[in-house]
Parts: C-alpha cells; sequence; structure tokens
C-alpha cells in the first residue's frame, strides 16, 4: 500500500477542490495582466508517488489517521502523528514530505525546506516534495533553485501537471521565457488543465505578449 500527501489549504489565489490520491502529495498561475512581483501561485490540494517503503500495518493506520487528521484541519494533531511515523520508520520518504507541506502552509519555510529535503534524500523520485521544495524556493526569490526543483520533479514524473504548471509560471513571470512557459502551460493544460476556467484567459495574455515582442523585434 502506498502512503498518501495531502494539502488541504485553501487557494491563496482562488479555491481549489480537494483531492485523495494514492502514493506521496504540488500552484496556479497569475491572471493575465497581472504584475509579477503581485502574483502568487497557490499549491494543489493534492498529489501523488509510491513510498520507498512498505510500512507496517500499525504505521498504515497512524498514517490514515494523519491524513484524516489533515483533512479535517487539525494540523497540530497530523503534525505529531507524521513526527511519531518518522520514528517508527527513519526511512520512509512520505512522512517527511507530509510534515514538510504543514511547515510550508504554517509559513515555517526553513524546517519545510528540510523536511522536503530529507524526503528527496531518502527518495530522490518524490516529485511531490521537489515540487514543493521549488514553490519554496521561488517564494524566496531563488529562481534557478526553483528551476532545477520542478525539472527534478518533472524527471521523477513527467507528467505530473502542476510542476509543469509551477515551472510555466516561473518563465512566465519570472525567468522572461515565454516561450518555455508556453510549453509548459500547454503541457499542464494536455495534462487535465484545460478544465481550469483561467488558463485560456493566460494562454492568450501570453500569446498576446509574444506577438508583440515578435512585432517589436528591428528588422535586419
Amino acid at each position: 500500500m502506498s502512503m498518501r500527501y495531502i494539502d488541504v489549504r485553501p487557494a491563496i489565489a482562488a479555491a481549489l477542490t480537494a483531492a485523495l490520491l494514492i502514493g506521496c502529495s504540488a500552484p496556479m498561475p497569475k491572471p493575465p495582466g497581472a504584475a509579477p512581483a503581485a502574483t502568487k501561485p497557490a499549491p494543489p490540494p493534492v498529489a501523488a508517488a509510491p513510498a520507498p517503503e512498505t510500512p507496517t500495518k500499525a504505521v498504515k493506520v497512524q498514517f490514515e489517521q494523519a491524513i484524516a487528521f489533515m483533512q479535517s484541519g487539525k494540523d497540530k494533531e497530523a503534525g505529531a502523528l507524521f513526527t511519531h511515523i518518522v520514528k517508527l520508520e527513519p526511512k520512509l520518504a512520505s512522512p517527511h514530505t507530509n510534515l514538510g507541506i504543514l511547515f510550508y502552509r504554517d509559513g515555517e519555510l526553513d524546517k519545510a525546506e528540510a523536511a522536503f529535503k530529507q524526503a528527496l534524500q531518502l527518495d530522490g523520485k518524490d516529485y511531490v516534495a521537489a515540487n514543493y521544495l521549488g514553490m519554496l524556493y521561488r517564494s524566496q526569490g531563488r529562481f534557478a533553485a526553483a528551476e532545477s526543483a520542478y525539472k527534478q520533479a518533472l524527471a521523477a514524473n513527467p507528467d505530473y501537471g502542476y510542476a509543469h504548471l509551477n515551472l510555466a509560471i516561473l518563465y512566465d513571470l519570472y525567468l522572461d521565457d515565454l516561450p518555455q512557459a508556453l510549453k509548459h502551460y500547454q503541457r499542464y493544460q494536455q495534462l487535465g488543465g484545460d478544465s481550469d476556467k483561467r488558463l485560456a484567459g493566460w494562454l492568450a495574455d501570453l500569446h498576446q505578449r509574444m506577438n508583440s515582442a515578435s512585432s517589436e523585434d528591428p528588422k535586419p
């Protein structure tokens, strides 16, 4: 049985629909015309990845209880239980990732970073931890590190839509690489992001800016 990761934090920019997926637990882009400094992507409700090893039955039960605490907003209880699980299963990456998510949404970024890095040390393919680490770096203005973290998430899971979305946001708003932003927005769209009603507006805005930049290029 795989472990589960969940983030039930309300979206920063808009409400996100919570869901629960099997595995380990990633932001939404800007509205057209928004200034980069004023835009803050929101983390996704949930993501999934395989746990690095099979926990005992008792740990599985405790993990499910911790997830239930997170779903009901009892973060203190969830954190205490995940901390206990870490002591029982020190080589299991998933509790560290969930602890990182709790720290991240409480604004304890140093602790969140340490937890995500520990999860990745235990399981380098934990794309959820890598994606959240990228979000954390982006919020601190560490854009090169954020790009690297998002790419690590996609190397582990090329079809992880939220990592494509986050990378698109990074290229669009912070690295001024519009072609790469378009590439990753479109991939996010292909992976199911077409249900996001805002995406069409973002893509139209991006195309307009790309066309404007092209028309302003001096002709030889």
